[in-house]
């Protein structure tokens, strides 16, 4: 059941940032990633009322999303018996790069034995050191590919985020390891 809800959330981030995008290609300098700060341990998750809008969200991603404009400062929430959270959504309009990220609340949080009987799970020092960890498909990490629709997903405890671009313009420097520091600092902001 989790592996659905798993694949489910990457659907809706891709088609979220998909959705965003504008058909010109052109390159562009590489967005730096965000520095950590914060604590090194995660606490409790945010409440449903206290979720980050996306400026919140952009000023965590910093560099990731400098430059570009928020499709929506209220984001899009959800809210279910399952789950609550939040999607944003940034845009360039002169080079077609759109990023996405979301912040997922669970009930009934995705474990790591839940990820690695599927196939998805990955260690990563910066995850772990907030108890943590990252759910890919085939459990394939890369660091230096490039960011797409499905990107990877930093999970600690019952809080997930999640970041993905649609790999134009300047969105196609974006890197996973990039996507990995900026999902690493939206959890610290959080906290």
């Amino acid at each position: 059941m989790s592996v659905f809800r798993t694949s489910g959330r990457l659907v809706l981030l891709a088609v979220a940032v998909c959705a965003f995008a504008a058909c010109d290609k052109n390159e562009a300098e590489a967005p730096q990633p965000p520095t950590a700060s914060g604590p090194q341990l995660v606490s409790a998750p945010p409440p449903r009322d206290a979720l980050p809008n996306c400026p919140h969200l952009a000023s965590a991603l910093g560099g990731l999303v400098d430059g570009l404009e928020a499709v929506d400062d209220a984001g899009t929430r959800q809210d279910t018996p399952e789950s609550y959270g939040i999607s944003c959504a940034w845009r360039a309009p002169d080079d077609g790069a759109a990023i996405g990220a979301i912040v997922i609340v669970d009930n009934e949080p995705l474990t790591a034995h839940d990820m690695q009987r599927a196939g998805m799970y990955v260690e990563d020092p910066r995850v772990a050191a907030l108890g943590g960890f990252v759910a890919i498909p085939d459990a394939l990490l890369d660091g230096n590919a490039p960011l797409g629709p499905v990107g990877p997903q930093v999970i600690v405890g019952p809080v997930t985020v999640t970041l993905a671009s649609n790999g134009r313009g300047r969105a196609a420097e974006i890197t996973l390891d990039q996507a990995i520091d900026g999902a690493v600092a939206v959890h610290r902001s959080m906290r």
